[in-house]
């Protein structure tokens, strides 16, 4: 109870107090109240006065139906921004807004202007200076030109008193984004080392804000029209028309070979979840198509019939029929056109044009009647849509090289994605994949992923940052060169620093005389796995099916010959065991 003087003061205080200021201190004492996890934990629920509607409680509010688009940009030289950036976002979603989370070193400059609610929390390293992360994003706040006029921001600085130039960043982004012409909607928040002591309460006004200027715009906005949405294709699957905002490649100077990091944005939610994989339907190389032309004497625009329709030629070849690598039922019919004997195995048009030619001339309908169309090729996703927003895919993809007869080509459509230019529109769909899925949070998993076979587990790793859990996350991933292969290396580090990653085993097999692969990598540790499984992990595994998959079983099962429990039956019948249980699930190609 308060004393008759203190409980004075207090009467006194709500009554010079505004509601807005009512809601700051009751969610400022109810976050000095709620318990920490581990001494980092973020709470930000809270209970309003009494006085005050229910319907304006942050915390039960609906916001599911509210149009806010929220973006927590977090610069941590030792992890604690990152931490609270997760936390905000997991808040923020819980209640219907729509919130990614973003890293300040990551963060695109042509983003800035295109965000609505914007929420930085970064920390001030040694005498005011920002972290290295956060040193670009400070960058594209100093070189930007344009009005942030519909931007909403607010930030959270960290820091420590004991230096003069306290939470001196966040005081920097503050008036960086004000100056812009961004709309302040929150105080700056200055956290010292004890950092719950402000960032919950700070968090818990920020919620409040959201929630109020939620209904607002519900209200201006009831007449609007819906969202559009995709539409199904003829197949049944549903077609998404993405930009490309992102194609990089990952690979360092002096690698030997070239992967790409290629992202698609969407103006509407793509169904998906961490485990599918995005399809696409790719075109036929120009060079190629003309070549073929030309070896069978066609005009461009001679026209030709494909499955009930008329197309052009030139456009038929290049969008609809495949020419690549055709299997030995489309060559043997090939053959009996020509009248020749050709050997099996799989081959180009314009190669077996070039080899094989006809003695006479090959009317176009019929070599096109024997033609098979082009099928989709698919690309695990390496985006969470917890994590990376709903309306947006990952890709990581391998450009590939062939040597052919007529020359040496790009993958079909590994050199079709990793051509596409920022601003690009492709299509593509979802291809789900029910039998790779991630577990319960609170159960471990073992994520083998060398070379691309890591995209997956990107996805897998983000997603559950996002949805917290118990369950440990332990990584093997290979590749030829440490120095220029080591795909999402900062990230990777960023989620071992932050607890989301347990363990990370890398194998570099160009980096020593003797080649060294995951496999190996499992090997060195069969006893710590051994641990894993014996408390329920479940493993993954993705990349090439050969030889890559099988001798990942070779070793998994010599590693399960050693194990000390469950040993009523042999390790290779253990293995295919857990297969059938579900705790072995591979996705190789």
């Amino acid at each position: 109870m308060l004393s008759d003087e203190k409980r004075n003061r207090f009467l006194q205080l709500l009554k010079e107090s505004t509601k807005d200021e009512w809601v700051w201190m009751s969610g400022y004492l109810s976050a000095l109240t709620q318990p920490s996890i581990g001494g980092s934990s973020v709470d930000v629920s809270f209970t309003p006065p009494v006085s005050i509607d229910s319907g304006n409680d942050p915390l039960h509010g609906n916001l599911k139906t509210q149009p806010i688009q929220c973006s927590v940009v977090y610069g941590t030289e030792t992890g604690n921004s990152k931490k609270l950036g997760t936390e905000l976002v997991k808040k923020l979603k819980e209640l219907g807004v729509s919130a990614k989370l973003k890293s300040t070193d990551t963060y695109k400059a042509k983003d800035l202007k295109e965000e609505e609610y914007l929420f930085v929390i970064v920390s001030t390293h040694g005498d005011g200076e920002p972290p290295q992360a956060a040193k670009p994003f400070i960058q594209i706040l100093a070189d930007s030109k344009d009005s942030l006029a519909k931007v909403k921001f607010a930030v959270l600085g960290l820091g420590d008193t004991s230096y003069p130039l306290f939470c001196q960043t966040g005081e920097d982004v503050d008036s960086m984004l004000s100056k812009l012409g961004a709309e302040r909607i929150q105080p700056l928040g200055k956290c010292d080392v004890d950092f719950d002591l402000v960032a919950k309460p700070w968090m818990s006004e920020l919620i409040s804000q959201l929630n109020a200027r939620s209904k607002t715009a519900t209200t201006q906005n009831t007449t609007q029209t819906q969202t559009p949405i995709a539409k199904p294709a003829s197949g049944g699957k549903v077609v998404y028309e993405g930009s490309v905002v992102t194609n990089i490649v990952l690979n360092d100077i002096g690698a030997s070979k070239s992967t790409r990091h290629i992202e698609i944005k969407t103006p509407v939610p793509i169904d998906y979840q961490p485990g599918d994989s995005a399809g696409f339907l790719a075109y036929n190389r120009d060079e190629e198509v003309n070549r073929i032309l030309s070896l069978l004497k066609t005009d461009r625009e001679s026209r030709v019939t494909y499955k009930g329709e008329t197309w052009m030629a030139y456009d038929l070849f290049r969008k609809k029929v495949s020419v690549r690598f055709l299997p030995d039922r489309v060559i043997q019919k090939y053959a009996t056109l020509v009248g020749k004997e050709i050997p099996s195995g799989k081959t180009d048009l314009d190669v077996l044009l070039t080899l094989h030619p006809s003695e006479k001339k090959i009317e176009l309908q019929t070599l096109v009647d024997v033609l098979e169309p082009i099928v989709p090729r698919y690309y695990s996703i390496a985006s969470s849509p917890s994590a990376h927003g709903e309306d947006e895919v990952h890709l990581t993809v391998a450009e590939v090289e062939i040597e052919t007869f007529t020359g040496i080509k790009t993958g079909f459509c590994s050199g079709f994605l990793a051509e596409l230019k920022e601003g690009e529109v492709v299509p593509f769909f979802i291809q789900r994949n029910n039998s790779f899925r991630l577990p319960s949070p609170d159960t471990d998993i073992i994520m083998i992923g060398p070379g691309t076979g890591v995209a997956p587990f990107r996805s897998f790793l983000f997603e559950r940052e996002q949805n917290a859990g118990n369950g440990r996350n332990w990584l093997f991933f290979g590749e030829r060169n440490f120095v220029s292969d080591f795909y999402y290396q900062t990230e990777l580090l960023e989620l071992m620093d932050t607890g989301v990653l347990h363990r990370l085993n890398a194998a570099f097999s160009r980096d020593t005389k003797q080649k060294v692969y995951v496999q190996d990598r499992m090997g060195e540790n069969a006893a710590e796995l051994l641990k894993w499984i014996e408390n329920g992990a479940v493993i993954y595994l993705c990349g090439s099916k050969d030889p890559m998959s099988k001798d990942v079983d070779r070793k998994l099962i010599e590693i399960l010959s050693e194990r000390t429990f469950d040993t009523g039956k042999d390790a290779s019948d253990y293995l295919k065991e857990l297969e059938e249980a579900g705790r072995y699930i591979k996705d190789v190609y």
